[in-house]
């Protein structure tokens, strides 16, 4: 889908390398520029972490990129960055604000270069403001936003399990990037791209900071309308201790349900007295054990799941049928969550319907002009700490004597 793009990586840690791990799972080439000296911290992070791989989370974002070490120190290593951009379509970067300047890697450094390159610029609080030179990370991010304050019930605050701030950013900063190439091919100009982690927390927040901003009572985890506040949008314990998701919004799901919930109620207790009280229909719940319920929801339109550990949720059918779960250098990681269709994506819009391996004859995807989408291949793993640096500089124009000179004196390194 995107090959034939170079994107020149600054980022460490999870956000960027989470968006640019979009992008080269969609063909992209992606470059990551890494200092010599250990490179993304994230490589010793976690399990795996003495690898010379990197370690299981590094591998597990950063699959086909490639690695090149650069002392952006150094004027040299600043001056064989410069020579990259030259050449790229965009730059990521996620140093504090002023940082790029000081190394002069920027956006005002880069753009004489390269007028049409876009610079997305990934930070925690954004280029301005009073935070804007503050240190934080993903906790940070959430808590100043206001988000973290949801999680606050009956005077305890359990932290999320997962990094909002940072892959919301992630996900922006992906927008960003392809947003600022496309306008670049459209009017032949580049951009500078100001992502701030927490202003995403915000907009992830739209539609409950609206309904405050427009007159409603501050947002509190046991006033928010899809937050527990409502019985047709809950979870509800089973007689074998296991959680049943509800999300039976629309009235004829939840009416549904609760004509089920009556016909199997010890009390026999109405349709309309279920419906009404979340207590209600979580006493009912309680009368069976969470198989039980789902034999007797299913088929029927009630918008009704079990909560999984994640643990079941990966072995389970809806994510093999999916085949969201890859193999990439020896690694079972998550891949990608787009599936394509059409010549872009490499299929032949000719061959039919049942020319891809995961199409249906039948009637839906694959039955049409087209096959059915189909997941990007599987990129190569994660580089090497520098695996890229030698044909990388080499195709600038250095000798071989050059870069071995950049090598001796510890400005790139090569694995």
């Amino acid at each position: 889908m995107l090959d034939g793009l170079r994107i020149l990586d600054l980022t460490f840690y999870l956000p960027g390398p989470y968006a640019t791990l979009l992008l080269a799972d969609l063909g992209a080439e992606v470059v990551k520029i890494e200092n010599p000296a250990g490179g993304d911290p994230l490589r010793g992070l976690g399990p795996g972490g003495d690898d010379p791989a990197g370690s299981v989370f590094f591998r597990a974002v950063n699959r086909g990129k490639k690695s090149v070490t650069l002392d952006l120190k150094a004027p040299e290593g600043r001056e064989v960055f410069l020579g990259l951009a030259a050449g790229a379509d965009a730059i990521v970067e996620q140093f504090r604000p002023g940082v790029a300047a000081r190394l002069g890697v920027d956006y005002g450094s880069v753009r004489p270069r390269n007028p049409r390159v876009t610079y997305v610029s990934l930070t925690g609080y954004g280029q301005t403001g009073p935070l804007s030179s503050t240190a934080g990370h993903d906790l940070n991010y959430m808590a100043e936003s206001g988000l973290l304050s949801l999680f606050i019930e009956g005077g305890r605050l359990p932290l999320p399990p997962i990094q909002i701030a940072d892959l919301n950013g992630g996900n922006l900063a992906a927008v960003a990037l392809l947003a600022g190439m496309l306008s670049a091919r459209l009017t032949g100009q580049g951009s500078w791209v100001d992502v701030s982690m927490t202003d995403g927390l915000l907009s992830l927040m739209g539609l409950t900071a609206s309904n405050y901003l427009s007159g409603g009572l501050p947002p509190e985890r046991g006033n928010l309308f899809l937050a527990g506040g409502e019985p047709p949008y809950n979870v509800y314990l089973a007689a074998d201790g296991r959680f049943l998701a509800v999300g039976a919004l629309e009235p004829r799901f939840w009416t549904n349900l609760c004509r089920v919930l009556s016909e199997h109620d010890p009390d026999r207790r109405p349709v309309k007295d279920i419906a009404a009280s979340r207590e209600e229909a979580g006493r009912v719940f309680a009368t069976a054990t969470s198989d039980e319920w789902l034999a007797r929801l299913d088929g029927l339109d009630v918008c009704v799941a079990p909560v999984r550990t994640v643990a079941e949720a990966l072995s389970g059918e809806l994510v093999r049928s999916r085949g969201m779960v890859i193999e990439s250098g020896g690694v079972r990681q998550i891949g990608p969550a787009l599936a394509f269709s059409g010549p872009a994506a490499g299929t032949d819009p000719g061959a039919g319907p049942g020319s891809d391996p995961g199409s249906d004859p039948g009637s839906g995807p694959g039955s049409g002009p087209y096959p059915a989408p189909a997941r990007p291949a599987v990129a190569p793993p994660a580089p090497r700490l520098g695996e890229h640096s030698r044909p990388i500089l080499l195709s600038l124009g250095l000798s071989e004597a050059e870069f071995e000179d950049l090598v001796a004196r510890g400005i790139t390194t090569c694995a």
